[in-house]
């Protein structure tokens, strides 16, 4: 399991706050036609490498019976990809609801003692990533096996410092993306004021 230690040399298993698990067992309840109990699918390509969910991805997928809550994101649970480049995403209010794909393992927490949104940070972390691409197999998709997060040591930090680090991540996040979009904005000005200036030439127009 992840650790997580609350002081310095302690640690504990994170199976007293909380669990990893891997979905594939949804297989079996997946039905072949039309269902009365469709969900959403959490795929790779709703993963981006921001560790953003973009749900344009998401496909449809059909059971054969209502699925329980277990079986479904949570609030606060966090999905790691099993391949390159092993991103983790955090679910919200807009992701709960959906069926994972078993390309993922899915943590989650059970306990106030660790914070989600500061593992979300930390197991995007350069330091962690590395440690992931040494465990992973050697072939095209370089998985990494799920059992390896179930011995991932995770220094000592306190609830307080993790609150401190997981709130400085999300607003950094909201403000990259905020910037993204100024960016996205003014290149679609300039092609346009561009464009149109081009056009005027074109025609002849002062």
């Amino acid at each position: 399991m992840l650790f997580i230690a609350h002081d310095k040399g302690v640690k504990y298993e994170i199976r007293r706050y909380g669990k990893c698990q891997l979905w594939a067992c949804i297989s079996k309840k997946t039905s072949k036609k039309t269902s009365e109990y469709r969900y959403k699918l959490l795929n790779l390509r709703c993963i981006r490498e921001d560790g953003e969910i973009d749900l344009n991805g998401a496909d449809n997928y059909e059971a054969i019976e209502q699925l329980k809550d277990e079986h479904l994101t949570k609030v606060g649970d966090i999905v790691v990809r099993l391949t390159a480049p092993y991103t983790a995403v955090l679910i919200d209010e807009t992701t709960a609801g959906m069926v994972i794909s078993s390309n993922f393992v899915v943590i989650r927490i059970r306990d106030n003692q660790l914070l989600p949104e500061y593992l979300y940070w930390l197991l995007n972390t350069s330091q962690i990533k590395r440690d992931i691409y040494k465990n992973s197999t050697g072939n095209m998709l370089s998985a990494v096996n799920a059992k390896y997060f179930m011995g991932l040591d995770i220094a000592a930090v306190s609830r307080e410092k993790q609150q401190n680090i997981a709130d400085l991540f999300l607003l950094g996040k909201k403000e990259v993306k905020l910037l993204k979009d100024l960016v996205e904005q003014k290149e679609k000005f300039y092609t346009f004021i561009l464009n149109n200036e081009y056009t005027k030439f074109v025609n002849g127009d002062k």
